[in-house]
């Protein structure tokens, strides 16, 4: 069987593996989120769930934020019955945001493009 453009085999290999490896350096380069979130009291939140039903981190981050402000603009945790609960699930919140602000903020390079000239 001949390979497309007649290529040979050990040159279609070093080709696929060349680009399997570009792929892959480009895959790893977003920080990976954390599959939980737990607080100091032993309360966790997965984080994986929340990504997956939400399509991306971005997307997840900004479903968390918009449901901590409609707590907050409705009163906060005050107009709850069980105020400790709330309080507990506002902090697993503001964790799951951080952990989520971690992993979609892209990398910042301290590199501004400037080269030294000898």
């Amino acid at each position: 069987m001949k390979l497309f453009l007649a290529v040979s085999r050990r040159h279609g290999f070093w080709l696929a593996a060349s680009l399997a490896l570009f792929f892959s350096a480009f895959s790893g380069a977003e920080a990976a989120c954390p599959n939980w979130v737990e607080t100091t009291s032993g309360s966790v939140f997965n984080i994986a769930a929340l990504i997956a039903d939400a399509g991306s981190a971005q997307f997840a981050l900004e479903r968390v934020k918009r449901a901590l402000s409609k707590v907050d603009a409705g009163g906060g945790c005050a107009i709850f019955s069980d105020r400790p609960a709330c309080d507990e699930t506002m902090t697993l919140a503001k964790k799951a945001i951080t952990a989520l602000e971690a992993c979609t903020t892209p990398a910042v390079s301290n590199d501004d493009g400037r080269r030294l000239v000898q």
